[in-house]
């Protein structure tokens, strides 16, 4: 049936006639006409929309952008905090947040229903990039800008990786940066002795915030959520090689003073010998 609306005009991919074996990308919206040529169906990722009934026959997933104000917990539940992000999405459809911005950080976070694509999102060997304007409570030195530049900050749960600082004024910093640890960036400040004053996500991947309202929501658009698919597409090379570079730098034993690297084979050695002269 399919192949013969096509060959009737009937199927349109961007509003332009299709024919067997056209491929579609993930923007795609397909158009399905009835044959005295008024919209039957549209068709995308969102899911299928009748035009004539005006109602979803087959939603699919949700992507939303939202301007998380500060107090608010980038959670799904919590029976202690009624301020929940997920408030904020105007939809009965469970959607949940991509990544981590803390109760006290303001700004764009991202919430779906999406949960492979969630994943890469968040998954550190896709290394998409975060982007954060940062008020300290004091003009950091240019050492501390340097050495936050570098990486290699070492937190208590591992060193970071580096870090692109743009100075906007003496006080406020633009850091972009490819990790999501838990507070990282009020940690690497601590760290130097400076501290935190306001902290707004502007920008996650290939999504900006743009002008949206402190606490709204919005849809993302096909070719943003095009663009996510692509930004994970395949890991990104520098936090491979450094999640092995971390691997390769733990001691190969726990035990004090142990050096680093491949534990030495002498002492098994001499073990080996004392115990072959005592037989």
């Amino acid at each position: 049936m399919i192949e013969t609306w096509m060959r009737e005009g009937r199927v349109l991919i961007n509003q332009k006639p299709t024919k067997p074996g056209d491929t579609l990308r993930e923007q795609d919206e397909i158009t399905v006409l009835d044959v005295d040529r008024t919209v039957l169906y549209r068709a995308t990722l969102r899911g299928v929309w009748d035009e004539r009934s005006s109602k979803w026959l087959k939603r699919g997933f949700e992507y939303w952008a939202v301007n998380k104000p500060r107090g608010v917990l980038a959670s799904t539940r919590d029976p202690h905090h009624k301020n929940m992000v997920t408030h904020l999405v105007p939809s009965a459809t469970r959607v949940f947040p991509v990544g981590r911005l803390d109760k006290e950080s303001e700004g764009l976070i991202l919430l779906t229903s999406d949960g492979e694509l969630c994943h890469r999102l968040t998954h550190p060997r896709f290394g998409v990039i975060k982007r954060y304007r940062v008020t300290l409570d004091r003009p950091p030195s240019r050492d501390t800008i340097a050495a936050v530049e570098r990486g290699g900050v070492m937190l208590d749960d591992g060193p970071t990786l580096p870090v692109k600082v743009n100075v906007i004024s003496p006080r406020l910093l633009e850091l972009s940066m490819r990790e999501g640890r838990k507070r990282e960036i009020r940690r690497i400040v601590e760290h130097f002795g400076y501290r935190v004053v306001r902290l707004v996500r502007v920008g996650f991947g290939p999504v900006e915030l743009g002008d949206l309202p402190l606490g709204k929501a919005r849809e993302l658009t096909s070719d943003e959520v095009a663009a996510l698919r692509r930004a994970v597409k395949r890991p990104h090379q520098s936090v491979e090689n450094r999640a092995t570079e971390r691997l390769n730098r733990r001691p190969a034993s726990g035990r004090p003073g142990q050096r680093w690297g491949r534990r030495s084979s002498r002492s098994s050695a001499r073990r080996a010998t004392r115990k072959g002269s005592r037989s």
